[in-house]
């Protein structure tokens, strides 16, 4: 009888295969495909890599199997293809072979871990995850790491995806506000404020809403600044405030303008934690330092600053003769400044506590916005405006130093 003669050959077969390291080669004559695969399912942990994952790919094949059979079977094929993996990205083997790595997973996790986070291969690291029990924390944390990841390579679509297979909403929430929290790129944070207030607004605090919608304002006020001139102010796009005064400090005076029109469009019916009184308070006392007057200048108009006074009020906050004044004063003084025969050290250049007026045109008074420079030729104080030009200068460690204008034309008469 052929039928009872094939079934004790997959018994024999059954047996050898059975029997060692080696035996994974008698599964393929097997011609009983339940009993092929129960038969490898059995005995996988005695063979290699290799062998195990051609043996399941050849049982899963089979369309003779129950279902519930081939779930097994690719169940410890996906497991198989996660420790082939891990094996490929250590720089060092650790490991003899997966049976060795399997029991590592069990015993010492954190060193498993820590490899594939070394390599980098977050997606891994969620492939591994689904195998062994990982603390929340922890699991938060490689979430975590894995969406910045994403984010930071500009991959929205694929953030999104592993936002959506993260089934408890608590880590999604957690995930998602750490990672804002680490001040990404603007478009990382444009994501994770969008993600935050499409799926969890009901669960954000104030704090939290009103820090979205500060980044949304500080966004839009950094993009009004000149692109080159961006990377600077990002840290602070999410305090839009703090921006506009580390702008006036720092004397971006038409930047301001701009920020400030953009801000007041913004705020219109939005409570973020500051108003366009805290705006107008901000810049009525810039303009009073930079003035250096005892009092600000302000307008009340319907018991508010005017907001219309500021932009033309900073962008004077140096009161400056013309350049043709200038030019006329210089040309009537009565003797041509004759520089030093030296350039006088550092140590000689005049204090900048002795002189409130540029030393060169009589005129520019020096304030937090008009700020002192020290002519490197002969050390006088002067204003921006007077040291217009670069030149060479005896001791001096730059190829090019900042002169006054009144040294630059004395040698380099025609």
């Amino acid at each position: 009888d052929m039928e009872e003669l094939v079934s004790v050959k997959d018994a024999v077969l059954s047996c050898a295969a059975a029997e060692d390291k080696d035996g994974w080669q008698y599964l393929f004559p097997v011609k009983n495909a339940t009993l092929r695969s129960r038969l490898a399912l059995r005995c996988l942990d005695k063979w290699p890599l290799d062998a195990c994952l051609e043996i399941l790919a050849y049982c899963t094949s089979d369309l003779g199997i129950a279902d519930e059979l081939k779930a097994s079977l690719l169940s410890r094929k996906k497991e198989l293809q996660v420790y082939q993996k891990i094996l490929n990205v250590q720089n060092e083997p650790l490991w003899n072979d997966w049976q060795d790595l399997k029991k590592a997973c069990t015993d010492d996790p954190q060193t498993v871990v820590n490899i594939i986070l070394k390599a980098k291969d977050y997606e891994l690291c969620e492939e591994w995850g689904h195998l062994y029990p990982v603390p929340r924390e922890d699991l938060i944390s490689l979430h975590r790491e894995h969406l910045l990841h994403l984010l930071d390579r500009g991959d929205m679509e694929k953030a999104l995806q592993l936002l959506q297979r993260i089934e408890d909403p608590g880590i999604c929430l957690a995930i998602s506000e750490q990672s804002l929290d680490q001040h990404p790129n603007l478009a990382a944070s444009h994501f994770l404020a969008d993600y935050l207030t499409a799926h969890f607004y009901a669960n954000l605090t104030t704090a939290r809403r009103n820090e979205i919608q500060a980044l949304y304002m500080g966004s839009k006020v950094l993009l009004t600044l000149p692109e080159l001139s961006r990377v600077n102010y990002f840290h602070l796009s999410s305090r839009p405030l703090l921006m506009l005064e580390q702008l006036l400090m720092n004397m971006k005076v038409d930047w301001v303008a701009v920020a400030v029109q953009t801000l007041h469009q913004l705020l219109a019916g939005q409570e973020i934690g500051f108003t366009v009184e805290d705006i107008d308070n901000l810049l009525s006392k810039y303009a009073e330092k930079a003035l250096n007057f005892p009092f600000a200048l302000k307008e009340k108009r319907s018991g508010r600053f005017s907001l219309s006074l500021f932009p033309p009020l900073i962008s004077r906050v140096t009161i400056s003769a013309s350049p043709r004044d200038r030019s006329l004063q210089q040309n009537l003084l009565p003797q041509e400044f004759v520089p030093p025969e030296k350039p006088p050290p550092k140590q000689q250049w005049i204090p900048d506590d002795t002189e409130i007026i540029c030393m060169v045109c009589k005129t520019e008074r020096f304030t937090m916005f008009n700020r002192r420079h020290h002519c490197r030729r002969c050390g006088r104080l002067v204003c921006s405006s007077c040291s217009t030009k670069k030149m060479a200068v005896e001791a001096c460690r730059e190829n090019l130093s900042r002169v006054c204008d009144q040294c630059y034309s004395y040698y380099n008469r025609e």
